[in-house]
C-alpha cells in the first residue's frame, strides 16, 4: 500500500512564524526524506509555506526536481501582484507541481478571499486546470459561492475547514 503524507512544508529561513510548528531554523528535504523512511511513508505532497521562508517553492521545487518519485507540490504565489497572473497558466509545468495552496495567514492578507483582492484567480486556475488549496476556515460561505460559478475548479480544504486551534 502506498502511503502518502498529503502536507509536509520545507523551509531554511529561521523558525516558523507560528508556534504550533516545529521551531527549528530549517527543515530540508534530507530531515523530511530520513523522518518518511523511519515513519515508511512513501512520498509527500510539500506545501511551502512562504511566510516562513519566501524560498519555500525553490526548496519544493529542488526537493521535487531529485526525488520525483517522493515528492509533489502545491507551491503559492503572491496572489496581489498583477505579474502572477501570468504564472497560472504554466503553473503546472514546474517540477512536481501539482496546483497551489494558500492561507492568507498574514492579516493583510486575510481580508483577500473576500474583497475581491483574489477574484481572478477562480477562473484562470478552472480554465488552466489548476487545483487550489484553501485554509478556508474564515471564509466558507465564499467557497461555496466560487465552486458553484466554477464547477470545473478542483477546490480542496485544508485542515477540514476548521479554524486554528
Amino acid at each position: 500500500m502506498l502511503i502518502v503524507d498529503a502536507q509536509i512544508h520545507l523551509w531554511n529561513a529561521g523558525n516558523p512564524t507560528s508556534a504550533t510548528h516545529r521551531q527549528v531554523p530549517a527543515y530540508l528535504k534530507d530531515d523530511a526524506l530520513k523522518e518518511m523512511d523511519a515513519g515508511g511513508v512513501d512520498a509527500a505532497l510539500l506545501t511551502p509555506h512562504t511566510p516562513w521562508d519566501p524560498n519555500a517553492n525553490e526548496l519544493a521545487i529542488e526537493a521535487a526536481r531529485q526525488h520525483p518519485d517522493r515528492f509533489a507540490i502545491l507551491g503559492n504565489f503572491p496572489l496581489d501582484k498583477p505579474e502572477s497572473r501570468a504564472l497560472v497558466n504554466t503553473w503546472k509545468q514546474r517540477p512536481g507541481m501539482l496546483g497551489c495552496r494558500f492561507t492568507f495567514s498574514p492579516p493583510h492578507q486575510s481580508k483577500w478571499p473576500t474583497d475581491g483582492t483574489i477574484d481572478w484567480l477562480w477562473p484562470a486556475a478552472e480554465r488552466a486546470g489548476l487545483p487550489i488549496a484553501l485554509m478556508a476556515a474564515n471564509f466558507l460561505p465564499k467557497v461555496g459561492e466560487v465552486a458553484q460559478r466554477h464547477p470545473n475548479l478542483k477546490l480542496i480544504l485544508d485542515h477540514l475547514g476548521r479554524p486554528p486551534g
